[in-house]
């Protein structure tokens, strides 16, 4: 019973609990305090140096091959100037035809700059009579800035997308593009 008395002067001298002392350590020099440091274990960690580096590596490609794709390439199709627009043939329902460029095929209306018409053509759509008749290709093609009329349009067309028949990208060495360019100089 001594012990049992003397263990409990103890516990009231001492105000550690149970807890405490299975967690404190052993060593008699160290001072107790109200706070214990609870010290994690350490695990090995494994070297990450080369997968960071090849991870970094990676990224900066993403990044530059973005960059570049956004900036510096070009679309398929695409020109190499954007103001640069294509040629284009376009067929219309009433059977009429105008070369000229077309900045977006997709829009609604389809806006033709720099028009030109076969000057034949518009002749024929003049008089009933010639228009029953049908119509040879010869080769050979008159054609007519528009623009240059009396009523002085100013050489765009906008049209319907519900009238174009077709639209035909011309060729480098196109009879008809030739001839345009070779006015246009």
């Amino acid at each position: 019973m001594e012990k049992r008395r003397e263990a409990t002067r103890r516990s009231a001298k001492n105000p550690a609990t149970p807890i405490e002392k299975i967690y404190s350590q052993t060593g008699a020099d160290e001072p107790s305090s109200d706070l214990k440091k609870i010290s994690r274990l350490k695990t090995a960690r494994p070297s990450g140096g080369g997968y960071r580096w090849l991870t970094f590596f990676l990224a900066i490609l993403v990044i530059a091959a973005s960059f570049y794709f956004l900036f510096f390439s070009r679309w398929p199709g695409e020109s190499a100037d954007p103001k640069q627009k294509n040629w284009y043939a376009v067929k219309l329902a009433d059977g009429e035809i105008f070369y000229g460029q077309i900045a977006d095929v997709k829009a609604d209306p389809v806006v033709i700059a720099n028009v030109y018409y076969d000057y034949d053509q518009a002749r024929r759509a003049g008089s009933a009579a010639d228009s029953a008749k049908t119509i040879e290709e010869t080769g050979n093609l008159r054609l007519v800035k528009r623009g240059k009329e009396t009523h002085g349009p100013d050489g765009t067309i906008n049209v319907v997308r519900a009238q174009v028949l077709f639209m035909e990208p011309l060729k480098d060495n196109s009879k008809v593009l030739q001839a345009i360019l070779g006015y246009e100089k």
